[in-house]
């Protein structure tokens, strides 16, 4: 299931498109961004160089083609392995010839167009063209789903595997692993123990060995949508009481945060509850360490939105909400369609507690004893 052939999709992907062109008064739409080509195509992947946001294949799009320009040594492969389904037309260049946005310039040449990469004469507007992503469509939020499950399968698999001693580049080689095996691949890693937990909001693994508590993020990537989980877990038979409140409290904010996506809520509106739970909790001056969250799906991750005070919670967004209280950090694969708010990343691999908030119950993680 690398490639995934979803024709519903794929039509009403491209209705999306013509539909933004006519409104916006563009002509052609390029697609240069590995996740924009993911949504467009139903998860195909356009890596080559695993650093860079931007595919080794550009799709362009008007109102009666579709166009894949990409380099000889990567083209058949994009329409062979990644476009499997879509009637692109191939457009193939040697590497010595000209760049593939050059080429891309050249097909839509007279007409306006907008882009998602920086294309001579096209608008850039990358923002617009992620909200096409939304709402995600059954397919993508069954695939959603299966992320989070099969992520939270894995940590569970590896938090049983570490023991005192082991060192967090161990406990790396571990989460990396399992995620491969399920062909996951990840973003962000980030592994912290002990003191390095509270000392740093993103602790990358190191050599140092663990004592008592383990912090686990990976933000899993499979079909180019995302599961940012964060998990922890505690050697010994009680987690200290200050641990815990600590944890409570990221809890309590993450279950309203996710409580309140609902269609038409401000996130501006969400931000001001959670820096209201951080007072009441005792942690008033926290929310202003760490991004809080916001949307994800194609997206890694775009926690700006809160900043921004028109925007709001559309139908079938996917989210991630990242609290963190010095110490501690809680994170979880969110959704919301016609059921309401749900946690896609939970799925009885993990210890939980419920959570009631805004007339949502949710059952979220807790810290790990062993």
């Amino acid at each position: 299931m690398s490639t995934i052939s979803d024709h519903y999709a794929a039509g009403e992907k491209r209705e999306r498109i013509l539909r933004f062109l006519s409104e916006r008064g563009y002509e052609a739409l390029i697609l240069g961004r590995r996740d924009n080509f993911a949504w467009f195509s139903g998860g195909g992947d356009a890596t080559v160089v695993r650093s860079s946001e931007v595919g080794f294949g550009i799709l362009v799009v008007t109102r009666h083609k579709l166009y894949l320009v990409a380099h000889t040594m990567d083209g058949q492969r994009l329409m062979d392995e990644e476009l499997s389904g879509l009637s692109a037309e191939p457009v193939f260049l040697r590497w010595y010839e000209q760049s593939r946005e050059q080429k891309a310039a050249s097909l839509v040449k007279a007409r306006k167009a907008v882009s998602d990469i920086p294309v001579l004469g096209a608008r850039l507007d990358p923002q617009a063209i992620a909200r096409l992503h939304y709402p995600l469509t059954p397919s993508e939020v069954e695939r959603c789903r299966l992320l989070g499950r099969d992520t939270e399968q894995v940590l569970a698999e590896v938090a049983a595997a570490i023991a005192p001693g082991m060192r967090e580049k161990e406990i790396e080689a571990l989460l990396v692993g399992g995620l491969s095996r399920r062909g996951i691949e990840c973003d962000v890693l980030l592994i912290g123990s002990d003191e390095r937990i509270a000392k740093y909001r993103h602790p990358l693994p190191t050599d140092k060995r663990v004592e008592r508590v383990v912090l686990l993020h990976p933000a899993a990537r499979r079909w180019g949508l995302h599961a940012n989980v964060t998990r922890m877990l505690y050697f010994g038979d009680r987690v200290p009481a200050d641990t815990a409140a600590r944890y409570e409290a990221a809890s309590r904010i993450e279950a309203a945060a996710i409580s309140l996506c609902i269609p038409g809520n401000k996130f501006s509106e969400i931000l001001e509850v959670q820096k209201r739970l951080y007072a009441q909790t005792g942690f008033a001056e926290e929310w202003r360490n760490h991004f809080q969250g916001g949307i994800t799906g194609y997206q890694l991750a775009n926690p700006t939105l809160c900043l921004d005070p028109c925007a709001e919670v559309v139908h079938g967004q996917a989210f991630d909400w990242f609290i963190t209280i010095t110490g501690v950090k809680v994170e979880e694969l969110s959704y919301t369609g016609d059921a309401g708010p749900e946690v896609l990343s939970v799925a009885g691999a993990w210890p939980v507690s419920e959570y009631e908030y805004n007339g949502s119950a949710l059952r979220l993680p807790q810290i790990l004893r062993r």
